[in-house]
């Protein structure tokens, strides 16, 4: 039987994969290319995610708690699969010749709305839960929901060429950083890992404001003229 996590996180993939469709002719790519590029975003989505809970969660397959394969479906972090789904994208636009930075703002939008929808279905599995009485999911879904917003309408004027492209995408990692700043603390889940204060998460999400931050700052950096 479906379970009401599984119905949302299939909603969330739909509607993203869905809206992304619609805006093929702004991605730049054939639709033969933009299933491709899906796919190869998807593999390295997942393989980036494993990875990442590899490194921060070794003990649980140490001691036996987990077996990689027996459980495979269990332990993925989200910026791993950001991590792993963005050079996965690098490596797709390279290889296909079109533009990195200008896909990449059309996920600033999609990827949010999934994710949103994702985070109700964790709400109703009860994992990534708060520490009473805060339903941290549904905080995380609405929060989520406001960046894609956000996100749309920086996208809008990017499209009219008020905007540098990749402006919408850096947008979406700083606001997504700050997000899980705010919120990791009230997580009642589990973060016993402790680094001057901060989880793993809030480390990781920091590194995302500063890499879009500074990303920013030399998009924008005026380029000097030619003696």
């Amino acid at each position: 039987m479906p379970t009401a996590y599984g119905l949302f996180a299939a909603a969330g993939c739909v509607v993203a994969v869905l809206w992304l469709l619609r805006h093929r002719a702004g991605l730049g790519v054939s639709e033969n290319e933009f299933w491709a590029g899906l796919w190869t975003l998807l593999a390295g989505g997942i393989v980036g995610a494993k990875l990442l809970f590899l490194a921060l969660g070794w003990e649980h397959y140490a001691d036996g708690e987990l077996r990689f394969w027996g459980d495979f479906g269990t332990g993925f972090v989200f910026f791993g699969g950001l991590v792993g789904a963005v050079a996965a994208g690098a490596l797709f636009a390279a290889a296909r010749g079109v533009s990195f930075v200008r896909g990449a703002d059309y996920f600033a939008v999609a990827l949010p709305l999934g994710h949103a929808l994702g985070r109700v279905g964790c709400f109703f599995a009860g994992c990534c839960h708060g520490r009473p009485p805060h339903p941290v999911q549904l905080y995380e879904a609405a929060g989520l929901a406001l960046i894609a917003l956000a996100c749309r309408l920086t996208l809008a004027r990017v499209d009219g060429g008020g905007l540098a492209h990749g402006t919408a995408f850096r947008l979406y990692l700083a606001l997504y950083g700050v997000l899980r700043l705010a919120l990791d603390p009230l997580r009642g889940d589990g973060r016993p890992e402790r680094f001057l204060g901060l989880s793993h998460q809030q480390g990781l999400a920091l590194l995302a404001i500063a890499v879009a931050l500074t990303w920013q700052a030399a998009a924008t950096r005026p380029r000097a003229r030619p003696a």
